[in-house]
C-alpha cells in the first residue's frame, strides 16, 4: 500500500515539473517537455517584403531531432504563438506569409525530437515588413462625357504593381464598391459607361502588388457625366399659309450644338414621328392639304449625339382652308350682253372663275381679275344661271357662290 501511494505521488510530481517546464507566454499542445540536450536555434536569419518573411537557419543534419517549431509575436499579440511546424530536420528555409505591411514582428525557433520534446528558447529576432505600396501619384477624372466618366492615371512607378482595382460610390454617399479590376501595371485608363445623363460619382483607385497587397487608396475623384442639351424654346407654327406650315424657334446657344430634330403628328392623341433634321432654326412643312392641322415638337442634338428632352406639349400649326365663296350682287341684262358683279367675303382671291349654265352647254370664264364680267356671248331669249368661284394665289378654289339667273 505504501509503494502504491509513493508511485502516485511520484507521478503527480513529474506532471507538475513538466507543466512548469513550458515557458511562460508559449502555449501549444505539442510543447510537453523542454529537453536541454536539444540544440537551440541561435542564428535565425530573416528577410521580408510587404506580406511575407523568409527565414534561414544553420543546418542540424547530425542532431537527433525531428524538425523545428517557428513562433511569432507582434504588437497586437505580444505572446509568442506557434505559426509553423517544420517536420524535416534537413530543411533550413521557411516563408511565413499573410503578414501586415509595415508592421513589427518577433520570431523565435525551437527544435523538437521524436518524443515531442522541445529545445530551450533560442535567440528571438525582430523584423519589420516593408511598408504598403504608396497611393497612385497622379489620378484624374474627365468629366462632361456622354453617358460615361473617364478615369486616367500615371502608371504606378513601383514595379511590384501587377494590377489596379477601381471603386465607385454615388457622390457624397461614401459606400464604395468595386466596379473593375485591370491587369498590368501599365494600364492607365478606365471608362465607366452606361450611366445616365448628368449623373455624379466618386471614385478611388488601388494599386495591387503581385502578391495581392493593395496600396493606399488614391485621392477621391469626383466627376459627372454630360448633361442633355437644353430644351428648345419659342416654337411657333403658322396658321395662315396655303398648303404649308412654317415653323420657327429660338436658336440654340449651346456651344456643342449640332442639329435639330423636328417631330410631328396629325393628332395630339397620336405618337410623334420624326419629320426632318435641320441645323437652321426655321423649317417649312409642305403639307399640300387645305385646312390641315398638325402638331410639332422640336429637340436639339449635340456633337455627342445627346438629344435634349422632348417638350411635354406640342405646338399646333395649320394650313389655310379654301377661300370664302364670293357673293354675286348684280346680274343684269344689257343691249350688248349680261353684266355680272360680285364681292369677296375674304381678301384671298387673286382671280375668279365664272361658270354659266344654260343654252347648248355650260361655259367657263377663267382668269378673271376684276370683280365684274360682261357676258357678250349670251343669246337672246335664253335664261342663264351664273356662279362665281374665288381662286387664291396657291390655286385653291373656293366653293361656288349662290347661282343667280339672268337672260338677254
Amino acid at each position: 500500500m505504501k509503494k502504491l501511494q509513493l508511485s502516485f505521488y511520484s507521478l503527480c510530481l513529474i506532471l507538475l515539473l513538466s507543466a512548469c517546464s513550458i515557458p511562460a507566454g508559449m502555449t501549444n499542445s505539442k510543447e510537453t517537455l523542454v529537453n536541454e540536450s536539444l540544440p537551440k536555434i541561435e542564428k535565425l536569419k530573416s528577410i521580408s517584403d510587404m506580406s511575407s518573411a523568409a527565414f534561414e537557419w544553420e543546418p542540424l543534419y547530425n542532431e537527433n531531432i525531428e524538425g523545428f517549431y517557428l513562433y511569432r509575436s507582434s504588437e497586437d499579440s505580444p505572446e509568442f504563438k506557434l505559426v509553423a511546424t517544420i517536420k524535416d530536420k534537413f530543411q533550413t528555409h521557411y516563408v511565413d506569409s499573410k503578414l501586415e505591411p509595415g508592421k513589427k514582428y518577433h520570431y523565435m525557433m525551437k527544435s523538437f525530437n521524436n518524443q515531442n520534446h522541445i529545445s530551450e528558447e533560442g535567440t528571438s529576432i525582430e523584423l519589420i515588413t516593408q511598408p504598403r505600396i504608396e497611393a497612385l501619384p497622379f489620378v484624374q477624372a474627365v468629366t462632361n462625357l456622354p453617358n460615361r466618366i473617364k478615369l486616367i492615371w500615371r502608371p504606378h512607378p513601383d514595379l511590384r504593381v501587377d494590377s489596379y482595382r477601381i471603386e465607385r460610390t454615388k457622390m457624397g454617399e461614401n459606400q464604395f464598391k468595386t466596379i473593375a479590376k485591370l491587369k498590368n501595371r501599365l494600364n492607365a485608363e478606365y471608362i465607366d459607361t452606361d450611366m445616365k445623363d448628368n449623373e455624379s460619382f466618386d471614385y478611388r483607385i488601388f494599386a495591387i502588388s503581385f502578391d495581392g497587397i493593395e496600396s493606399e487608396p488614391s485621392e477621391i475623384l469626383s466627376s459627372t457625366s454630360k448633361a442633355l442639351p437644353s430644351q428648345v424654346e419659342g416654337l411657333k407654327a403658322s396658321t395662315d399659309l396655303s398648303n404649308k406650315i412654317s415653323l420657327s424657334w429660338n436658336a440654340s446657344n449651346d456651344a456643342d450644338f449640332s442639329y435639330y430634330k423636328i417631330y410631328s403628328t396629325s393628332s395630339s392623341f397620336l405618337p410623334y414621328t420624326l419629320l426632318a433634321q435641320t441645323d437652321s432654326n426655321h423649317y417649312e412643312d409642305l403639307v399640300n392639304e387645305v385646312g390641315k392641322s398638325k402638331y410639332y415638337k422640336i429637340t436639339q442634338v449635340d456633337k455627342d449625339a445627346l438629344e435634349s428632352p422632348m417638350p411635354k406639349e406640342g405646338v399646333e400649326g395649320k394650313t389655310l382652308g379654301l377661300p370664302a365663296a364670293p357673293s354675286i350682287i348684280l346680274a343684269q341684262s344689257a343691249s350688248d350682253g349680261i353684266n355680272l358683279e360680285w364681292v369677296d367675303n375674304d381678301d384671298r382671291a387673286s382671280e375668279y372663275i365664272i361658270k354659266r349654265y344654260g343654252g347648248d352647254s355650260p361655259v367657263i370664264f377663267k382668269g378673271v381679275k376684276e370683280k365684274r364680267l360682261k357676258d357678250i356671248k349670251a343669246l337672246p331669249g335664253i335664261e342663264y344661271e351664273y356662279e362665281v368661284i374665288s381662286v387664291d394665289l396657291a390655286g385653291n378654289e373656293s366653293a361656288p357662290s349662290k347661282r343667280v339667273k339672268a337672260g338677254q
